[in-house]
């Protein structure tokens, strides 16, 4: 018995949907896409604050992406550009010889694709894998490694989350941070800042309990 995973089909709808609209657009966001797609019956793409489920559709999306993306680029249609700001497409020019879009033009995003590509990492991954992806995330865009935090920026990370006087785990921050973000969320309507400080509160109190148990 073979060990790969049987990949998802293409829903024919899917493909003409999303051929439709990058034809139609300059350029979509990832969130714009997963709206639109969830808005017109791909239920899988509704976007969702769990975060295992928002990884889900997240990869869920850029695995059958990057797949049409060699699918299309075989059928001479164009190239596929990937980006979670920026999915677009570029027609190919047949009697430009100057475009190069050949499979080696891709390779400089390589490991992202195979990554994406290899679908036993959306079976296999799980909620605190999720959760160290987005800590790996949240440091590389800070630019330097968190380090050790000081006594009164936990207790400031506390008084926001609601937690003053609680001994937190890191089961109590996620829940009080998933009710908060239901309340404060910006796509619920919630406010931008308070959202941040939500969120870099929730990382401060995640990172000292990390730093704790080393």
């Amino acid at each position: 018995m073979s060990d790969i995973p049987e990949l998802p089909n293409f829903p024919e709808r899917f493909v003409s949907l999303l051929w439709e609209v990058l034809k139609t657009k300059q350029s979509i966001s990832e969130y714009e896409l997963m709206k639109y797609l969830s808005e017109e019956g791909f239920s899988e793409f509704t976007p969702d604050l769990d975060p295992l489920a928002l990884f889900r559709a997240h990869f869920l999306l850029f695995h059958l992406l990057y797949r049409l993306q060699d699918r299309w680029l075989s059928e001479n249609r164009g190239l596929l550009s990937i980006h979670t700001t920026d999915i677009h497409f570029h027609e190919i020019d047949l009697a430009d010889h100057s475009t190069d879009i050949s499979p080696q033009a891709l390779q400089e995003d390589d490991s992202i694709k195979s990554y994406y590509l290899d679908y036993s990492e959306f079976l296999n991954t799980q909620e605190d894998d999720v959760l160290d992806l987005l800590d790996d995330f949240w440091r590389k865009m800070a630019g330097a490694p968190i380090h050790l935090i000081e006594e009164d920026a936990k207790l400031q990370a506390q008084k926001i989350l609601g937690l003053e006087g609680q001994t937190v785990s890191l089961q109590t921050i996620k829940l009080q941070f998933r009710s908060l973000c239901q309340q404060h969320h910006p796509d619920k309507g919630g406010d931008p800042q308070v959202f941040r400080q939500i969120y870099d509160a929730k990382e401060i109190l995640v990172q000292s309990l990390k730093t704790c148990a080393k």
